[in-house]
């Protein structure tokens, strides 16, 4: 007999015995009606006491069956007597099987929590085929991760022309201004299938909630080296453009590459070429040496050409590609290059402005005008130390010397900026230098006003954890308001940024 079957047997067998002692007293006990003695049972322990205790059930009185057996005939039970007894063992009796059926409940409830806290090891005999399908029946939205982050700016001027100084992108180095939420984003992304990727982004800064991205990748291959884009997204352009604001050092991108794809996105449909093992390049790039992320070897696409959240007014698709590589040498150190460009036609904004001397809104060709570029980008990424340059040419709508039309013009211009990464034992320090310039037109600003702007920008990030950064930085402007057309010769200020990513 094994150990569990003995376990279970010797239970049985000290009930049986029990209730065949208890019996046996019983009847004889009850043979006389004078109390000699009183037994108790323990239900736990089965034990029979002949003293009240805890726990201990009263079963009742008994005599020696020997005196009742002597007893003389005139003391003996009668027969209502006896009738009387016999319903009393009856009644003991069926005590007796309720206190059984008990212990029998309590023995089998025991056996089956033994069971459970100690199962015994099943081999797994489901087919591969079906534990792929149970992992792929996890429901789509329980794929979806969120994230984000948000910026939170302080500026302060230093001299110069403060009170004209002003910037498409940044609003926080405007007069009068002070804290200020540069950026909230609320990231919602996740791998649907092995086909299909969603991703959505919105932003909460600026008083409206509006939506940044809204696209799905569809993969041709499980290797997820070809692809489309179709919906809301970044158009395939120059590095900057394509570098999250979570992960750019400067402030704000160059106004040589802004100008061309104004908040770096719009609707459209782009295809998207990766090599498996570049992907895995352009991931690593991503975490801490301010990579682009994954945009394709080769990227190309349609898109509408009017801007972030705007229709299309000339029925005129822009044409969108761009090439680029990133080498790795023997010492680990990466460095990536390539080329992009876009044609199309851009149909500008135009409207009066008295401020700037604007008092009737220009003549312009509702059709749209010539907007293309190419352009150039080199990355030495930060190990430690970096370089980051880009230039572009090209054509766009502009507004005539004396804004009273649109017409065609050229722009020129881009950036330079060195940087050198340090990890401390306080967390990676990352100062920078930055150089732009651009001559053309700002072609999503009503009339598509000309602007120049030289500016230079020195600053120091450090990344105090993962989820927190801090960057401080001096910059001298030299730039065109294209607000008032005023153009700001010198201008110096400081801006602090709080940055915490989640």
């Amino acid at each position: 007999m094994s150990g569990k079957e003995e376990k279970e047997f010797l239970p049985v067998v000290r009930q049986k015995r029990f209730a065949w002692i208890v019996s046996t007293i019983l009847l004889a006990g009850y043979l006389s009606t004078a109390s000699a003695l009183t037994l108790y049972v323990d239900p736990e322990t089965n034990q029979v006491y002949t003293t009240p205790g805890e726990n201990r059930i009263k079963l009742g009185d008994f005599e020696p069956v020997k005196k009742a057996e002597n007893m003389p005939a005139e003391k003996r039970p009668t027969e209502e007597e006896a009738r009387v007894l016999e319903t009393r063992i009856d009644q003991k009796m069926e005590e007796l099987k309720a206190m059984e059926a008990r212990f029998e409940a309590q023995q089998q409830a025991i056996q089956t929590a033994s069971e459970q806290t100690q199962p015994v090891p099943v081999p797994d005999s489901t087919p591969e085929n079906e534990k792929s399908a149970s992992k792929e029946e996890k429901k789509w939205y329980d794929r979806i991760k969120i994230g984000g982050y948000t910026q939170f700016r302080q500026s302060a001027g230093l001299g110069g022309d403060l009170e004209n100084l002003s910037s498409p992108g940044d609003k926080s180095i405007e007069e009068d201004t002070n804290f200020f939420i540069r950026r909230a984003r609320l990231v919602f992304q996740g791998d649907i299938s092995d086909h299909l990727k969603l991703y959505m982004q919105t932003e909460f800064a600026g008083g409206d909630v509006s939506v940044r991205d809204m696209y799905g990748d569809i993969y041709f291959d499980k290797k997820k080296e070809f692809r489309i884009r179709p919906g809301l997204s970044k158009v395939p352009n120059s590095f900057e453009l394509l570098q999250s604001s979570r992960d750019r050092l400067a402030f704000e991108r160059a106004d040589a590459l802004s100008t061309g794809v104004r908040n770096e996105r719009d609707t459209g449909v782009f295809f998207y070429w990766t090599p498996e093992h570049i992907q895995e390049r352009f991931s690593f790039l991503r975490k801490g040496l301010k990579g682009s992320g994954d945009y394709g070897v080769i990227g190309f696409g349609l898109y509408t050409g009017q801007g972030l959240n705007e229709r299309d007014k000339n029925d005129n698709l822009h044409i969108a590609a761009r090439v680029t590589y990133p080498f790795q040498f023997d010492n680990g150190q990466i460095f990536e290059t390539g080329v992009y460009g876009y044609t199309g036609k851009f149909v500008p904004d135009v409207a009066v402005n008295t401020g700037a001397g604007i008092l009737a809104a220009p003549i312009f060709n509702k059709k749209g005008y010539r907007d293309a570029r190419i352009g150039l980008h080199a990355i030495l990424y930060p190990q430690p130390f970096g370089l980051q340059a880009e230039w572009n040419w090209g054509k766009s709508p502009q507004l005539s010397a004396d804004m009273t039309r649109i017409e065609s013009g050229n722009i020129d211009g881009g950036y330079v900026q060195a940087m050198y990464k340090y990890d401390s034992p306080w967390g990676a320090l990352i100062p920078y230098v930055k150089w732009q310039k651009y001559s053309g037109a700002e072609k999503f600003q009503a009339n598509a006003p000309f602007a120049r702007v030289r500016e230079i920008e020195a600053g120091l990030e450090w990344q105090i954890r993962p989820e927190v950064e801090f960057v401080v930085a001096y910059s001298h402007m030299d730039r065109t308001n294209v607000k008032n057309l005023v153009h700001v010769k010198d201008a110096n200020i400081m801006r602090f940024q709080l940055q915490w990513n989640y």
